[in-house]
């Protein structure tokens, strides 16, 4: 800027004060709102104490329009780089004086400035995960707060899929007695399928929405303001858990009750009041009087043996072959053959775990031809904690652990027990899980080698007899 034109923009400013004030009839107070001015400059101007002052021609003024075009082409320009570019024009001011004159410049360049959005009671919930890392893994906790009231729900899960995110809202439901007219999430893919070409909603989430009579409202890409209560609230969720150590999921969510039922009954420093008394004046939809079933359903199939897998473990069924569909729940499985639930089973959330029923096994054997084998397999696996991992050992190899253990019924006959279960943890010390291995070990005969035959009296075994001196022999010739 010249100094002309600085002189003309007081000169103007001077003029357009004292036609508000004579003209206008507008107060001190009005006249600087509008110019946005302090109110002490204005009485200055209007009693003629401010004159119009010309600024002095700064050493960075001839380069003025020269940064400016600089700064539009590049808004990201450092003020280093601008001092680089000007040495060569013949600029002699100092580093320091050109950071304070782009300042103005460089300030476009901060993050838009979001508005604080505003909501009516029972209008909105806001949802997100937070996930925290404890000794026993990973765990995601189901965030929750109303819009409105500020009322916070929070709840720890061990995994983020359908049941638990669905048993999160059934959860938040009944503990604020009724449903919001609508919820905010970001892109979740319980929530959220696709965006383009067109949006696309999670068709059983839609299903659970219709049964409480609640709206979705998928935030905008990149507008974090949008559901800025949730994540303020998993900012201080995490502050908290950060000096609170939590070993097990039972723990975790126990300190988590406690820190929100404080955080409830705490004056919000919005609202001025607690969220536990504003929550009694949310306009809530009522709860139908059938809760929504939180679950989720694969498709597996029945193995050989019996077992299913789901999520790296392996739960037993009465019966083997047929494809059959798995219902998971927050607790539990369920097994439905054909719209027939044939099985249940706690839900096992460790990793590559057996989970078998007894009564499964034995209606297995019951049915199966071959129950002779069957049979085999299970007198084996119960002679010992050595066999048992010898033949897990063997099904991770991809054997048959039937046959695997008849092979080892086999061995008995020809060695002790002891001598068995003695090369059986041999093997398993050496990660051997093949029987051939187990021979060796053994140090077994040829097959073709003939075995030593034993009287069946035992009685000529206790026979005994009289050396002869051979020189009797020679007597006799």
């Amino acid at each position: 800027m010249t100094t002309d034109q600085a002189s003309n923009q007081n000169e103007s400013l001077e003029s357009r004060v004292k036609h508000l004030r004579t003209v206008e009839k507008l107060s001190i107070r009005q006249i600087a709102k509008a110019l946005g001015m302090g109110k002490e400059r204005v009485s200055r101007i209007i009693s003629g104490q401010e004159l119009v002052k010309v600024p002095k021609q700064t050493v960075v003024a001839p380069y003025e329009r020269l940064i400016e075009e600089w700064y539009q082409e590049h808004p990201y320009l450092q003020a280093q780089q601008v001092y680089a570019r000007l040495k060569p024009y013949g600029y002699t001011g100092s580093y320091v004086r050109l950071v304070l004159h782009t300042r103005k410049y460089r300030r476009k360049s901060k993050k838009p400035v979001f508005h604080e959005l505003t909501f009516l009671p029972g209008e909105e919930a806001q949802v997100d995960w937070a996930l925290w890392r404890i000794p026993a893994g990973m765990m995601y906790g189901f965030v929750f707060i109303l819009a409105w009231s500020r009322h916070v729900y929070v709840r720890f899960y061990p995994r983020c899929t359908m049941e638990f995110f669905l048993d999160g809202h059934i959860q938040a439901f009944r503990e604020i007695g009724g449903v919001p007219r609508k919820g905010r999430y970001d892109n979740l893919t319980s929530v959220v399928i696709k965006r383009t070409p067109e949006l696309k909603l999670n068709a059983q989430f839609m299903d659970f929405c219709r049964h409480y009579s609640f709206g979705v409202h998928p935030c905008t890409v990149r507008r974090p303001n949008e559901k800025g209560r949730v994540e303020r609230v998993i900012r201080d969720l995490k502050d908290f858990l950060r000096v609170t150590p939590c070993e097990t999921l039972a723990e975790l969510n126990k300190h988590v009750s406690l820190w929100r039922q404080e955080r409830n009954n705490r004056i919000h420093r919005t609202t001025k009041r607690p969220p536990s008394d504003m929550l009694k004046e949310e306009k809530l939809i009522a709860l139908p009087q059938i809760h929504y079933q939180p679950r989720r359903s694969v498709l597996v199939t029945v193995g050989k043996t019996g077992f299913v897998s789901f999520e790296t473990n392996r739960y037993s069924v009465p019966f083997s072959g047929p494809t059959l569909e798995l219902m998971a729940y927050p607790d539990h499985i369920e097994l439905h053959d054909k719209g027939k639930k044939i099985a249940t089973h706690k839900r096992n959330f460790l990793r590559s775990q057996k989970i078998e029923n007894p009564l499964h096994r034995e209606r297995l054997l019951s049915i199966t031809p071959n129950f002779k084998y069957q049979r085999i397999y299970q007198l084996m696996g119960s002679m010992d904690l050595s066999v048992r991992q010898f033949l897990a050992a063997a099904e991770q190899d991809g054997q048959e652990p039937v046959a695997v253990a008849y092979e080892l019924f086999k061995l008995i006959k020809q060695v002790s027990k002891g001598m068995l279960l003695s090369a059986v943890r041999e093997a398993n010390q050496g990660g051997i899980c093949r029987v051939k291995h187990l021979v060796h070990i053994l140090n077994l005969p040829h097959k073709t080698q003939d075995n030593p035959v034993y009287p069946q009296n035992q009685r000529l075994l206790d026979i005994t007899y009289e050396g002869r001196d051979l020189s009797e022999y020679d007597k006799l010739k």
